[in-house]
């Protein structure tokens, strides 16, 4: 524990952690506009051009955030991807901070930089999806949380509250956080936390901010209920890959400093004060498993884990044969960093990318590549409608990642709709558009039920054969509805 009372804020770092951070800013930035768009990228931004207090699939703040990204920077995969790389990058400090206030030396601090630049962390900052912000948001909370249960003042816990509020309207999944915490505390006995009114004012001021969702919610029919259900479905599968990605995510030749990290703080003599914290993690983690949840979803507990690792990194390097030691830290994080920027960031050039094995292993990295020809695709098949048909045409799309990229990049297109999440609740064609150009595959897959007749007329290729989920699907065109496009919408409806 340190020896000196703890400061309400200090934000002091070694200047090689933010020499470290720099550059993991300047290569995501620097990598941002390859290969394109991913197709919730693209969703993010059309939703926040429809803005609410909710979504089918989830709170207001990241589709509200990244349709002002591209207000301001313009229709780009750069300009969406900026705020992923600035809050990826502001972990890493998190990260040394945490390192820090656990009584990390300056090394220790430098090492944990390291390790969470070279991780999970690095990939997770190409993407601008809900995630990153949840990432950013566990790691601050849990650096405030290690200053309080350190002893800092007890004003920082209204700061607590403030993130967790702000966090629970990009995503739900900081509860997993919130009961491991409440586990925790318990468990190590941390009796002056648990009665503190500060803390209780921290859950108030959470609730409060997090109401205008919960609200929305209650008023839908709690979709987003509907929508955790459908993920539970896939429960096996999310079990069996939680082991692989938190190998992949802490560093493929570093896991070891955050399972250092972890038997740090479950049985180090001097990280008793952060004993709930250890305990906090497993039981997040055991709850993602129990419900089913996406394998991600308890993966930003390991920011202090990794800062916890750093100080046994530290102390290991201490007891002997330090040059050499330090040489395999490095060459392991060089090489960990490395892998990982492979498999996960647009690093390789596009028809190299496509030739290898890569895009059947990384179906986020082949989803970004396609978009434009997929568009001139369906661009074409609309030019080519007689004018009578065309003037009466709509676009039906399978999902909401074809009919975004259809609204942001394409052009002289008539209105376009799919049934699928948000798009669904935004509502059916006008009765007039009875000439349909439908992309992608059908769901329902029995087109009969809605249409007399379709037939086929084009097929999406990319000019690579990446295989994602657009190519080799089908743009047809259907006609004479079976009825009124009221009647028929809630049929189309897909929550997935």
């Amino acid at each position: 524990m340190p020896d000196t009372p703890q400061r309400t804020w200090s934000f002091a770092v070694p200047w090689p952690v933010i020499l470290v951070a720099g550059l993991m800013v300047a290569l995501l930035l620097a990598l941002s506009g390859a290969y394109g768009f991913h197709g919730d990228e693209m969703y993010f931004v059309v939703a926040g051009r429809h803005p609410a207090f909710g979504y089918v699939d989830q709170p207001p703040l990241t589709p509200l955030l990244s349709a002002a990204s591209v207000g301001v920077l313009g229709v780009s995969p750069t300009a969406v991807r900026v705020l992923p790389a600035v809050e990826m990058t502001l972990v890493v400090v998190l990260v040394a901070l945490i390192s820090r206030d656990l009584g990390g030396s300056r090394r220790a601090q430098v090492l944990a930089a390291v390790t969470a630049a070279v991780s999970g962390y690095l990939a997770a900052g190409h993407l601008d999806t809900t995630t990153e912000l949840d990432l950013l948001a566990w790691a601050f909370i849990l650096w405030l949380i290690v200053r309080l249960l350190a002893g800092a003042d007890r004003r920082l816990w209204p700061a607590v509250g403030l993130a967790a509020g702000i966090a629970l309207e990009n995503k739900d999944t900081l509860l997993f956080l919130a009961a491991g915490l409440a586990v925790g505390l318990v468990v190590a006995r941390r009796w002056d936390i648990v009665r503190s009114g500060w803390a209780w004012a921290a859950a108030a001021i959470a609730l409060l901010l997090w109401a205008p969702n919960l609200a929305w919610q209650a008023a839908n029919g709690w979709p987003q209920l509907t929508m955790a259900s459908r993920i539970a479905g896939y429960a096996a599968d999310n079990r069996a890959q939680i082991v692989p990605l938190l190998w992949l995510f802490t560093g493929p030749l570093l896991f070891p400093v955050t399972a250092a990290g972890v038997a740090w703080f479950l049985r180090a003599r001097d990280a008793a004060p952060w004993r709930a914290i250890g305990i906090a993690g497993p039981v997040a983690l055991g709850l993602v498993v129990v419900t089913g949840g996406k394998p991600y979803y308890a993966i930003g507990s390991v920011a202090v884990f990794m800062a916890a690792g750093s100080i046994v990194v530290d102390r290991w390097l201490t007891r002997g044969h330090a040059r050499l030691k330090g040489v395999g830290f490095t060459v392991a994080a060089a090489a960990s960093g490395a892998l990982l920027a492979l498999v996960t960031l647009p690093i390789l050039p596009v028809t190299t990318f496509a030739a290898g094995s890569l895009p059947s292993a990384v179906p986020d990295t082949a989803n970004q590549i396609g978009w434009p020809q997929f568009v001139s695709t369906v661009e074409g098949v609309v030019a080519a409608l007689p004018a009578p048909e065309r003037a009466r045409a709509v676009i039906l799309a399978n999902d909401y990642s074809e009919a975004s990229a259809l609204v942001l990049l394409g052009s002289g297109l008539p209105p376009v709709y799919t049934g699928h999440n948000a798009y669904w609740a935004w509502g059916p064609p006008p009765a007039r558009r009875t000439v349909v150009v439908h992309v992608g595959d059908w769901r329902p897959a029995d087109w009969s039920g809605f249409f007399a007749g379709c037939h086929d007329v084009a097929r999406i290729s990319n000019g690579l054969g990446v295989p994602n989920g657009e190519q080799g699907k089908a743009v047809s065109v259907c006609t004479g509805l079976r009825a009124s496009w009221t009647t028929m919408w809630p049929g189309l409806r897909t929550v997935s």
